[in-house]
């Protein structure tokens, strides 16, 4: 029944931008050798920060020199993205987006003269990232270190703005060496475990930093740039969490209050069903804050080169 919910809502808002849409060339149709299985979902995510809040990105926001609030959040994005570009090396010309997400990184790419291919496995952020660019990227659908139709020696730069948590280490960078010319780079930015996690709610997600590096140095890739720029972005995190604690948990709350008073025995069979799970998820949700991000992670712009 969630999943059904949650196609039709993403339907209806997608709908609702389908009249400004521009026309564009057909989007290559995914990979043969793409396998969605369970795994091909709808993220509505950017849509819903799209509507509600006029962000046209879900990734963190770089704070230096602007107001941790909701209101900065576009400006601060944006800045994490002008300072993502500054660190493309010279000489650059072709770039692999890995999780192009909406494609607004994309987009800047290309207005910078780059030529852009993309990967995500998601259908609708692909889509989304089509028509952002006007249709001038390269398509590849699917999960990044398992799909089979990167040319090799074809990318300058592997761009994953908080991508790689995602992705297998060993496998990932296999792929990366495959797509890389020799002496292209690798540039990363994301989170990353930097102690060990001692509490059973904190979020488990990012590889282990000093780990990562390990298994970036073994497969030929030497880091030639380490900038920990968590000061700066770790107030995103409170961001989250006031609208998590102070908008979207009170709407479930009303909503289940409402269920319970009109259909108690779903509202009994729900509880039943995911009580447990949506009490580990409120007690995580409280200790998503900065300062909480910043003793476990940090935040990392890393480029690498292919040896």
């Amino acid at each position: 029944m969630a999943l059904h919910i949650r196609g039709q809502l993403a339907a209806i808002i997608m709908a609702m931008t389908e009249a400004g849409r521009q026309q564009l060339p057909a989007m290559p149709p995914p990979h043969s050798a793409v396998k969605w299985g369970k795994r091909r979902y709808n993220d509505i995510a950017l849509q819903l920060a799209r509507r509600l809040y006029g962000l046209e990105y879900l990734h963190y926001g770089y704070f230096k020199d602007l107001s941790p609030t909701i209101d900065q959040l576009p400006q601060a994005q944006e800045a994490y993205v002008q300072l993502l570009l500054a660190a493309i090396p010279d000489g650059v010309a072709d770039v692999l987006d890995v999780g192009c997400g909406g494609g607004g990184i994309a987009r800047q790419l290309l207005d910078r003269g780059y030529q852009v291919s993309c990967v995500d496995p998601d259908p609708y952020m692909m889509t989304t990232t089509w028509e952002t660019t006007g249709g001038r990227i390269g398509v590849h659908h699917g999960f990044y270190e398992k799909i089979e139709d990167l040319r090799a020696a074809s990318a300058d730069l592997v761009l994953m703005s908080e991508s790689c948590q995602y992705i297998n280490p060993v496998a990932g960078f296999q792929q990366t060496l495959h797509v890389l010319r020799p002496g292209g780079h690798l540039l990363i930015a994301d989170f990353f475990k930097i102690r060990d996690l001692d509490q059973p709610y904190l979020s488990r997600s990012g590889h282990r930093l000093e780990k990562f590096l390990a298994h970036a140095d073994n497969a030929g890739l030497e880091l030639i740039h380490q900038h920990d720029i968590t000061p700066e972005t770790a107030p995103t995190m409170d961001i989250y969490q006031a609208i998590l604690l102070g908008k979207v948990i009170p709407v479930v709350d009303a909503l289940s209050a409402a269920l319970s008073r009109r259909h108690p025995w779903v509202h009994r069979a729900l509880r039943r069903m995911f009580g447990k799970k949506a009490a580990q998820l409120r007690l995580k949700y409280h200790h998503q804050d900065s300062a909480t991000f910043s003793h476990y992670k940090g935040y990392f712009v890393l480029l690498f080169r292919r040896r």
